[in-house]
């Protein structure tokens, strides 16, 4: 764990010295910065290690975007965002046409507005755990898990940790059946998307 916070402390120093190469070169007014990396390692929650999950802990990511006279310091957005959105917002900040088979979407309206809701309702997640692909779908309130061996569902408001896997709870039946049509959904728009790319 020690090295793993001075890997960040590390990587924190870099991001300076490029933050302040920008401001001398006296080009911080006029360079659109997104910063992204990696999702970390669970570090023993979960009484998991490294990576490789499902949770909310092993899908969320840093995201942080600062578009010259747009974005405000500050602010946050709760809005479902993915990784697939950076290259079709890039293109729309910079005025280029983006390629019609992305999947992503630009987060153009929600950098100056982040208090609106954003278009999308769910954030889509696959990781691959050996030969197994696992899937994900997360609202504002939902995380829903499936892995070839069994599903997850959890309440996000009520735990956030998910520690409580709601997936054989009877109670919760209908809401699970919604997430399994939504995700076959996502994966056919997915699989659809990929046939255009080739």
């Amino acid at each position: 764990m020690q090295a793993y916070h001075a890997c960040i402390s590390f990587v924190d120093t870099q991001i300076a010295i490029v933050l302040d190469a920008l401001k001398k070169s006296g080009h911080w007014d006029d360079t659109i910065i997104v910063f992204t990396s990696d999702h970390g390692y669970h570090l023993g929650d979960h009484f998991l290690w490294g990576k490789v999950t499902l949770f909310d802990i092993g899908a969320k990511v840093p995201f942080i975007v600062r578009v010259p006279g747009m974005t405000k310091g500050g602010t946050r957005s709760e809005a479902m965002v993915e990784l697939v959105d950076i290259y079709p917002t890039l293109a729309h900040l910079t005025g280029l046409n983006p390629p019609k088979h992305l999947q992503g979407m630009s987060l153009r309206p929600l950098l100056d507005h982040p208090d609106r809701p954003g278009k999308k309702k769910h954030a889509y997640s696959v990781v691959t755990r050996g030969p197994k692909l696992g899937y994900a779908l997360r609202n504002q309130r939902w995380r829903y898990g499936k892995w070839p061996d069994g599903e997850e569902l959890y309440d996000l408001t009520q735990d956030p940790e998910e520690k409580n896997n709601l997936a054989g709870n009877p109670g919760v039946a209908e809401r699970l059946q919604d997430f399994r049509t939504l995700l076959t959904q996502k994966q056919k728009e997915a699989a659809a998307q990929k046939m255009l790319i080739r």
